[in-house]
């Protein structure tokens, strides 16, 4: 078995001062709000089998990170390290399929998400640039 790990082009998304304006202009609640209810189309979705079966700490863990990567308290880092989501994935095999279908459960999510169109479209391409990083196998025939 490979111990190689694929590794998309193009590296990890750049900083973004728009994204990190969200915090300040939509607040911490919208967005654990935004976190739980992906992860209530992830329950429900073809990749479910890559989470934990209670995924309760995975709404907190996973809001926490998104609080801080939209410019609010840096929760995820004072309770779990530094982020290095890449790394942390690593045990998951995430080929361009899963990373589909996880991008759709943020889709339907945001879609109801009580912010602002430009604040959804700003989050919404950080979760495309952030999820081409996260692949780390090849697509087998899709």
């Amino acid at each position: 078995m490979s111990t190689t790990f694929y590794t998309p082009s193009g590296g990890p998304p750049p900083p973004s001062p728009r994204l990190r304006e969200l915090f300040a202009k939509v607040g911490e609640a919208p967005i654990r709000e935004l976190v739980s209810v992906f992860y209530d189309q992830i329950a429900v979705s073809e990749i479910r089998w890559m989470f934990p079966e209670n995924l309760e700490e995975s709404k907190v863990k996973s809001a926490d990170f998104m609080v801080q990567v939209l410019g609010g308290p840096p929760y995820y880092v004072q309770k779990y390290g530094p982020p290095k989501m890449r790394a942390r994935h690593l045990p998951f095999p995430i080929d361009e399929k899963a990373r589909r279908v996880w991008l759709s459960c943020y889709r339907k999510a945001i879609k109801d998400w009580e912010a602002d169109e430009e604040s959804k479209e700003i989050l919404w391409q950080f979760l495309q640039d952030f999820s081409s990083w996260m692949v780390n196998k090849a697509s087998s025939e899709e």
